[in-house]
């Protein structure tokens, strides 16, 4: 099962726009041709017609699927992102394949889900694929956001919390999960961020809900800890939220300097960015 990828994903992504190219090309095409056919009548001397040009494009669409789903792939399995080749084992071998052993796995966690015990087991068992976006996606939809909040309770969150990760980055996630972060009990939502790093825009979303709680500043531990693997989505909440940094800050937790230094230290992030940040943490005492 699976296999040894390798990828550029900068190379991969060019790749991606050229078929674009090719197939805006193909569908220019396509109606000029059927309206030379239909014109020629019985004289046309081609046996395919545009039926070829279809099947071009078809190819090049399917192929960019499968490209980009081994794009996301690498990307969420290799931990530091670094410029040229990236390799990775993957848990499968297509997308398709992913997708049918989510949904094995979400009807066995489900039909586990009053057996504490057999929940445990059933979701240890998705924690090799977990890095794998479409089977994170597969196996999140199957299950659902009140069901995946339910789960966060049990002691195998942290495969959870990487499945969301790998879905939620990559953007395969459906219209049901976009209040998860507003919704969701605060020790679920702190699980998700210390556990596996999600995108900043998830973090964001989450500590505004966190610390607008009426006591915000209980359990913010987790998410000072999600910040400092963060720096970029730190310095950006940091800029534009300075009442809530202000609240951040009150709290005194011991992991908030180093979080502080990695997002304001010279060259971090946007010179503008760092600025604002900058100056909103002096303001409220933090500097």
């Amino acid at each position: 099962m699976g296999e040894l990828v390798g990828i550029d994903p900068r190379g991969a992504h060019d790749l991606i726009r050229r078929m674009e190219t090719v197939k805006a090309f193909l569908g220019r095409t396509r109606p000029g041709l059927d309206a030379a056919i239909a014109e020629a009548g019985q004289d046309w001397a081609g046996r395919q017609g545009s039926a070829a040009l279809h099947r071009a494009w078809a190819f090049l669409h399917e192929s960019q699927h499968d490209l980009k789903w081994r794009i996301d792939t690498v990307e969420q399995l290799v931990p530091v992102r670094e410029r040229g080749m990236l390799t990775a084992t993957f848990p499968f071998g297509a997308e398709s394949e992913a997708r049918r052993e989510a949904e094995q796995a979400a009807a066995a966690i489900r039909a586990a889900l009053d057996d504490p015990a057999a929940v445990e087991r059933a979701v240890s068992a998705a924690a090799g694929s977990a890095g794998d976006p479409a089977y994170a996606a597969a196996l999140l939809t199957a299950l659902g956001p009140q069901t995946f909040t339910r789960l966060l309770d049990g002691s195998r969150k942290e495969v959870l919390a990487r499945a969301f990760a790998s879905a939620e980055r990559t953007g395969r996630l459906g219209e049901e999960w976009h209040d998860l972060a507003r919704t969701a009990p605060p020790e679920a939502l702190t699980a998700l961020v210390s556990l596996a790093g999600q995108s900043g825009t998830f973090l964001g979303q989450v500590a505004l809900t966190l610390l607008d709680r009426p006591e915000p500043g209980r359990d913010l531990h987790g998410l000072v800890v999600a910040y400092a693997g963060n720096p970029l989505a730190f310095q950006q909440f940091l800029a534009e939220h300075p009442r809530e940094t202000g609240i951040l800050l009150a709290t005194g937790d011991p992991a908030l300097r180093a979080a502080l230094d990695e997002a304001l230290k010279p060259g971090a992030g946007a010179d503008g960015l760092r600025e604002r940040a900058w100056a909103n943490v002096r303001s409220l005492g933090g500097g």
